[in-house]
C-alpha cells in the first residue's frame, strides 16, 4: 500500500518547479522553431506537466488523484446533468454509463492514466462528445466507462481480469451481442484494449478464457502505451514537444508490473514485445481497429512498431487495420484538447479522426 502519511511531503516543492518551468518557458516559447507544442498556449502548459508529472512519486500521485474513478464519474454527471448509472461485476468492480444503458451500440472503455492515476473530467468530457456526435447521426449509442483498480495496489494482471471481466459480464450476464461492442482506450487503456484482444485470441494463463459467439465490433486505439522502452529515439525528438517524460512512465511501469525491470512484461502488458505472428488469429475476434498516434508524442516508436507488428499479423490474414499518425498531435492529443478547456479541436484534427471512424463503424 502507499503511504499516505508522507505522500504530501514535497508537493509545494514539485508546484513551485511546475510553476517556474511554464513561467522559464512562457518567455522562451517564442523563440523555439519545431522544438515545442505548436502553440504557445499548449507549448507553456505542457512544460510544466513535465515538470510537475517527472516529480513527483508514487505515494504523491495518489495522494493528488482519488482512489479510483468511481467519484469522478459521480461529480461530472451531476455537472453534465445526467443521472448516474454504474454496473456492478462479481468481483466487485464497477463500471459506469455515458448515455443510455439499453443503447445498442456499446463502447467498454478504458481509460489512460498509466495504470496508477484514475480517468479524469476531461476524459470523461471526450466521450460524452463522442457519445453525443454517435447519437446525432442517429446511432443508438452509448459509452461503458470501467473504473479498474489501480496500481501499485493492484498491479498487472489485475486490470487485464477486470477489463475481460467487464467484456464477459456484458456478452454473458446482459446478452449483448459482440457485434455490437466496441473495444476502446487511451494510453493506458489502449495497452488495456490490446491486452484484451490478445486473452481473447490467447488465453492468459490466470485469466479463464473467454469464447465468443461472434467477433466484436472494433477497437479503438488513442495513443496506446505499447513499450516501456523509454530509449527510443521519439523519447529525444519529442522531448519538449508532449506532455511527460520518460521519468513519469518509468515510475508508472514499475508500478504497474510490480518490478523496475524493463524486462517484466510480456505480451499481453507489453505488446510491441509480441512478434507478427501473434496477431494472426487475431480477426477470427474482431474485424477492424483504429491505432491512432500523434507526432510529437514520446510513445511515437512504440506505436509504430507495435503498428507494423500487427498489421503484418492482423491485417496481412484477414484484419482491417487503419493506422493514423496526426503530425503536430501530442500524446492523446483530442483527450488533452478537453483538459486544457478547448471546446473544439485546437488545430490538429485529431478528434475528427475518432470520431469519423466511430460514424463509420458503429
Amino acid at each position: 500500500m502507499v503511504d499516505q502519511d508522507i505522500s504530501k511531503l514535497g508537493i509545494a516543492s514539485v508546484i513551485l518547479k511546475a510553476v517556474l518551468s511554464a513561467s522559464t518557458r512562457a518567455w522562451i516559447s517564442p523563440f523555439k522553431g519545431q522544438n515545442g507544442a505548436p502553440t504557445y498556449f499548449k507549448d507553456v502548459f505542457f512544460s510544466m506537466m513535465r515538470t510537475q508529472l517527472g516529480a513527483l512519486n508514487i505515494a504523491q500521485d495518489r495522494y493528488l488523484n482519488p482512489s479510483n474513478t468511481t467519484p469522478t464519474y459521480l461529480k461530472f454527471a451531476k455537472d453534465n446533468g445526467f443521472a448516474p448509472e454504474s454496473i456492478t461485476l462479481p468481483s466487485g468492480t464497477q463500471a459506469h454509463w455515458i448515455g443510455s444503458k439499453s443503447a445498442k451500440q456499446v463502447i467498454i472503455y478504458f481509460h489512460g492514466g498509466g495504470y496508477v492515476v484514475p480517468c479524469g473530467p476531461g476524459h470523461m468530457q471526450f466521450l460524452l462528445t463522442l457519445k453525443d456526435t454517435l447519437v446525432s447521426q442517429g446511432t443508438d449509442a452509448a459509452i461503458l466507462l470501467l473504473s479498474y483498480d489501480l496500481a501499485p495496489e493492484h498491479p498487472y494482471p489485475a486490470q487485464l481480469k477486470q477489463a475481460v471481466e467487464v467484456v464477459r459480464y456484458m456478452v454473458e450476464a446482459e446478452g449483448r451481442s459482440p457485434s455490437d461492442i466496441t473495444l476502446g482506450g487511451d494510453s493506458a487503456g489502449g495497452n488495456l484494449t490490446i491486452g484484451v484482444l490478445s486473452h481473447l485470441s490467447h488465453p492468459h494463463p490466470d485469466i479463464p478464457p473467454l469464447n465468443l459467439s461472434s467477433k466484436l465490433n472494433g477497437a479503438i486505439l488513442i495513443s496506446p502505451w505499447c513499450s516501456f522502452n523509454i530509449h527510443t529515439d521519439s523519447f529525444i525528438t519529442n522531448a519538449q514537444k508532449d506532455m511527460f517524460d520518460g521519468r513519469a512512465l518509468s515510475r508508472w511501469s514499475t508500478a504497474f508490473l510490480n518490478s523496475p525491470s524493463p524486462y517484466a512484461g510480456d505480451f499481453y502488458s507489453e505488446p510491441v514485445t509480441a512478434p507478427a505472428s501473434w496477431w494472426e488469429t487475431i480477426p477470427d475476434v474482431i474485424d477492424e481497429v483504429l491505432i491512432w498516434g500523434g507526432g510529437n508524442e514520446i510513445l511515437l516508436d512504440g506505436i509504430e512498431e507495435f503498428a507494423r507488428r500487427f498489421q503484418k499479423g492482423f491485417g496481412d490474414n484477414g484484419g482491417k487495420v487503419q493506422f493514423l499518425v496526426t503530425e503536430k498531435a501530442g500524446h492523446i492529443e483530442m483527450i488533452v484538447e478537453r483538459i486544457l478547456g478547448y471546446k473544439g479541436d485546437s488545430g490538429t484534427g485529431s478528434v475528427k479522426v475518432v470520431h469519423d471512424w466511430a460514424k463509420a463503424k458503429l
